[in-house]
């Protein structure tokens, strides 16, 4: 059975059993037919209690499966306020707007010289503004219809197996409120009739899913600046702070391109019996706000690297994470 490492990796460095960092894959047989007549069931090896494969798969869960996304927490500097005719810029979606959007998710780890590529997985959906509050703040919901994996260069990891595991998410609702600045409450993601590994499925698609950015609340022109800073908790183990540097690069009518840079630091840190220091990390986006849109064209990535030792032993990782939306 293959499993890929992204999240062992950080928990391997943290000295602890962590959450898989993927659905576990299914045996290569797993698509085939069952024979009409089958041997007998082999008899377990001497030591063994015979359950030893059954316990290693979860049982199918009886009921709703929820994983929730926690509220980052971003402040917001004005830097300039750029030139020209200044107008708010705002995430403005309208009550009862339905909008079909796709969501796109990448992430790699690398361990030293070893390295893991997931295949991207993509969500396919439509996304409703349920409701929209007196400061222009959304209550949004995402129904996934469509759940695929694409390959990336570099990825070993098969393609068909993945689908076979994130294929059964369709179902998926995405949950929350996002005010007008773009600041957002917690989100919950959930499956009302969820396949056996629908938990590690959804701790994956929120490891990865996109964050957008956080608007200033005074009103801007072309080339205005500001920074935003999120206090995060990388893979519920490291914490970090990212700093992001945003420019309005377009305003055209009723839509606006920003484009930022990122920063990511933290200090020294002991997680249970490992010290993990040098954290450091980059990472760039692309964001075009439309009026009355619930999403917006976003592209980005971030790249996070950190060393961990144990004693004599030193370990140099680094975890990528990209996404896209992308409205249809």
């Amino acid at each position: 059975m293959a499993r890929l490492s992204w999240i062992l990796v950080v928990a391997a460095a943290c000295g602890s059993s962590p959450k898989p960092a993927t659905a576990p894959l299914p045996p290569d047989n797993a698509a085939k037919p069952p024979a009409a007549a089958q041997a007998p069931a082999a008899k377990p090896e001497a030591g063994t209690d015979g359950n030893e494969a059954a316990a290693a798969e979860p049982p199918t869960p009886s009921g709703p499966v929820e994983v929730k996304i926690t509220a980052p927490q971003t402040t917001v500097k004005m830097v300039s306020d750029g030139s020209g005719k200044k107008q708010p810029l705002r995430y403005t979606a309208k009550p009862g707007a339905k909008q079909d959007v796709e969501v796109a998710m990448d992430f790699a780890g690398r361990q030293d010289t070893e390295e893991d590529v997931v295949p991207t997985i993509v969500l396919t959906g439509q996304a409703e503004t349920r409701a929209v509050d007196k400061d222009g703040g959304a209550e949004f919901v995402l129904r996934v219809n469509g759940v695929d994996v694409r390959a990336v260069a570099g990825s070993a990891a098969p393609i068909e197996k993945f689908r076979a595991v994130l294929g059964s998410l369709s179902g998926l609702t995405i949950g929350g409120k996002r005010g007008a600045t773009g600041a957002a409450g917690e989100v919950t993601m959930r499956i009302e009739n969820p396949p056996r590994h629908a938990g590690d499925a959804l701790e994956l698609i929120r490891l990865t899913f996109p964050t957008l950015p956080v608007l200033p609340t005074q009103a801007l022109g072309v080339g205005a600046r500001w920074q935003s800073t999120t206090s995060a908790k990388l893979a519920d183990k490291l914490d970090v702070t990212q700093v992001t540097d945003y420019e309005v690069v377009a305003h055209q009518g009723t839509t606006w391109t920003i484009k930022g840079t990122t920063k990511v630091s933290g200090k020294d840190q002991q997680i249970e019996n490992a010290t993990v220091s040098g954290i450091s990390g980059t990472g760039t986006s692309e964001t075009t706000i439309a009026e009355g849109a619930l999403y917006p064209i976003h592209k980005a990535s971030l790249e996070t690297q950190f060393k961990a030792s144990d004693g004599s032993k030193s370990t140099q990782f680094a975890l990528k994470v990209g996404g896209t939306v992308t409205p249809k």
